[in-house]
């Protein structure tokens, strides 16, 4: 158990003194008491001991009479703000209970007898109960601690905006007791709200205008977070897990005023203190700040091309995981033990040339995941690229010996011819294969006009880069053959690749989050790839499989490595002319060029200051980064 340390504000005694002189008594005036610190505590989603203990120890400093007072507030629970029947209403308070002692018992860890933990459900589900003088009552005098559960935010604001609640929940902030929460808990504690997706918009629509559902206060004054809630900066949950980067990236351009925002993973929390100080993160993973006011990113922003993605240079992001890094929301700048950042890295004349390894190459398509749009823009460009060549086109399948390459080759076969391509021929690579078959391969790759790899086997790419390369992939396309790398064969494009396998739907929430840990079952290896493009690394399927602590991963592997993220249905088309993004979503690059830290929290977890992102639309150019 850790000790609490009791708070210094109170009353200094009167200190009388005697002037004989004057034969008087003068009484000198106590001295100010200390304002309270007002402190916010989000938890990026779950109930994990370690989070609420940061939680309850906020509370437990405020404590002045033995007794730590801990409010449970279930605006979030419902599923409809006006009406529960009681079932639900017990329903709901019951499953509370298990909350509230998981609360209790994080309380009890950090406080030291003869101090106890007193933990209350107020049974605020409705709109109506918010409005109950009772209920009200019960979050005044003595409560130190608020804390607002996981489940709806919408359903939250809605029950409690501009009621009775609120102010009692305002008066108790503005004297100083913290206010936690997880998951939805934790995204009412910004004014400035995520309210979610709109319509069916899911993570990789993140950077798509309007896919987010921005409760910014306007028009409609009463779609917002708390009323007192953080102003500086919006609050995002769930941040790396379930893969919200990109849309913290979107609710941070679309903020009226400073464009900051505070990410806080699954079992992950932090301390934000006076609208300023975001400090003691805690838990699994790491908070994540994005800053686009430095660099005047958000000023610079837009949204291009007829599916309206959003396109925006050097906006930063900083990993602040368990250890001694925090970030200063009012002076934008990270703090490493304790001591701020010196300033800003000078980004003058910042610039990355995406371009082919050979000035002779043929076109080079890096595509995310083309199988659900094998009628689309990518797939037309080459097919006409093939169609023109001198030679058959080669479908080139990777995968294990009992896996799926060859089925994934023959199929594209079939859709090459419908889409243009008179003469196609298909082959695998697995390992293990004989020297027979590698010059078969070998002599069926230099014949070839043009050449597609496809894998859904990232894990056997990265194995078997030697093997591509032996097979003449490289000499042929530095020659001047068309060659398309589709998904896991998109991977093996740059200088290193991700040598791990395709994430089931199942696991994408897991390694969302644990992708940004060092060591652990989802830690990421990181393989030589083809050098193609050299100086750069390609994740597919990065906005769909969450993939954002893979591109990490490679930065704080490789910090001069360029890493960038395609998603499915989207490539790069690579000439020596430049890169071009060609499809329906944006591509998301991660430069660790000018980080000042790269090294590993107290968890294992990335810690990276100063990253930079950049993300393009469709029809733009990213073979230069102009100085913002």
């Amino acid at each position: 158990q850790s000790m609490v340390h009791k708070p210094t504000r109170r009353t200094l005694p009167l200190v009388l003194l005697t002037l004989l002189l004057l034969s008087a008594v003068v009484v000198l005036p106590a001295a100010a008491e200390e304002p309270a610190p007002q402190r916010w505590v989000p938890i990026g989603a779950s109930y994990e001991a370690d989070t609420l203990s940061l939680f309850a120890a906020q509370a437990a400093d405020l404590d002045t009479d033995g007794v730590v007072m801990l409010r449970v507030l279930p605006i979030t629970y419902g599923f409809d703000p006006y009406v529960i029947s009681d079932k639900d209403r017990t329903k709901n308070l019951q499953l509370l209970q298990r909350r509230a002692n998981d609360l209790l018992s994080a309380c009890e860890f950090v406080v030291v007898a003869p101090v106890t933990c007193d933990v209350t459900i107020v049974d605020i589900q409705i709109r109506d109960d918010a409005f109950d003088p009772a209920k009200v009552a019960l979050l005044g005098d003595g409560v130190d601690g608020v804390y607002i559960p996981g489940g709806d935010q919408v359903l939250a604001m809605i029950v409690v905006a501009n009621t009775p609640t609120e102010d009692a929940l305002e008066a108790l902030f503005a004297r100083g007791v913290p206010i936690g929460g997880n998951s939805a808990g934790a995204a009412v504690q910004s004014f400035h709200m995520i309210a979610g997706y709109t319509g069916d918009n899911y993570p990789w629509d993140g950077l798509k205008q309007g896919a987010v559902d921005l409760w910014y206060g306007s028009p409609d004054p009463d779609q917002r977070g708390l009323r007192f809630g953080l102003q500086p900066a919006v609050v995002e949950q769930h941040v790396l897990q379930r893969g919200r980067l990109a849309r913290l990236l979107q609710a941070v351009k679309e903020l009226p005023a400073s464009h900051l925002g505070v990410g806080l993973d699954n079992a992950t929390a932090a301390v934000i203190e006076n609208s300023q100080s975001v400090h003691s993160v805690t838990g699994l993973t790491a908070a994540a700040v994005v800053d686009q006011d430095t660099y005047g990113t958000a000023a610079g922003a837009s949204y291009q091309s007829s599916a309206a993605v959003l396109s925006m240079r050097a906006a930063v992001l900083h990993l602040l995981p368990p250890g001694p890094y925090g970030y200063d929301l009012v002076a934008r700048q990270p703090v490493v033990g304790g001591v701020p950042d010196a300033g800003a890295p000078d980004l003058s004349g910042r610039s990355y040339g995406l371009l082919p390894a050979s000035a002779g190459a043929g076109t080079l398509w890096i595509a995310g995941d083309l199988s659900g749009d094998k009628a689309g823009p990518v797939v037309q460009r080459f097919a006409q690229a093939a169609a023109a060549a001198a030679g058959p086109t080669l479908v080139l399948g990777v995968g294990t010996p009992n896996g799926n390459g060859q089925s994934l080759a023959s199929t594209w076969k079939e859709d090459l011819r419908r889409a243009g391509v008179p003469v196609v021929a298909s082959a695998s690579l697995t390992p293990g294969l004989s020297a027979k078959a590698r010059a078969t391969l070998r002599s069926q790759v230099l014949a070839a006009g043009a050449i597609m790899v496809v894998s859904d086997q990232q894990d056997v790419v990265a194995e078997l880069v030697p093997e591509l390369a032996a097979a003449g992939l490289v000499e042929r396309w530095a020659s001047g053959a068309p060659v398309l790398l589709d998904n896991g064969a998109a991977a093996a494009a740059g200088s290193w690749m991700s040598a791990e396998r395709q994430p089931t739907a199942d696991e994408r929430e897991d390694q969302g989050s644990e992708t940004f840990l060092l060591s652990g079952g989802y830690a990421v290896d990181v393989a030589p790839g083809l050098g193609l493009v050299p100086g750069f690394a390609f994740e597919p399927r990065a906005l769909y499989d969450y993939r954002w602590g893979w591109l990490a991963s490679q930065v704080y592997h490789h910090p001069h490595t360029i890493a960038i993220g395609v998603d499915d249905a989207l490539a790069l088309e690579v000439t020596p002319a430049g890169a071009t993004v060609i499809g329906a979503d944006g591509v998301v690059v991660l430069d660790g060029r000018y980080a000042r830290v790269l090294a590993a929290g107290t968890n294992d977890a990335i810690a990276a200051t100063w990253l930079l992102v950049d993300t393009f639309a469709p029809g733009e150019v990213v073979a230069v980064v102009a100085e913002p």
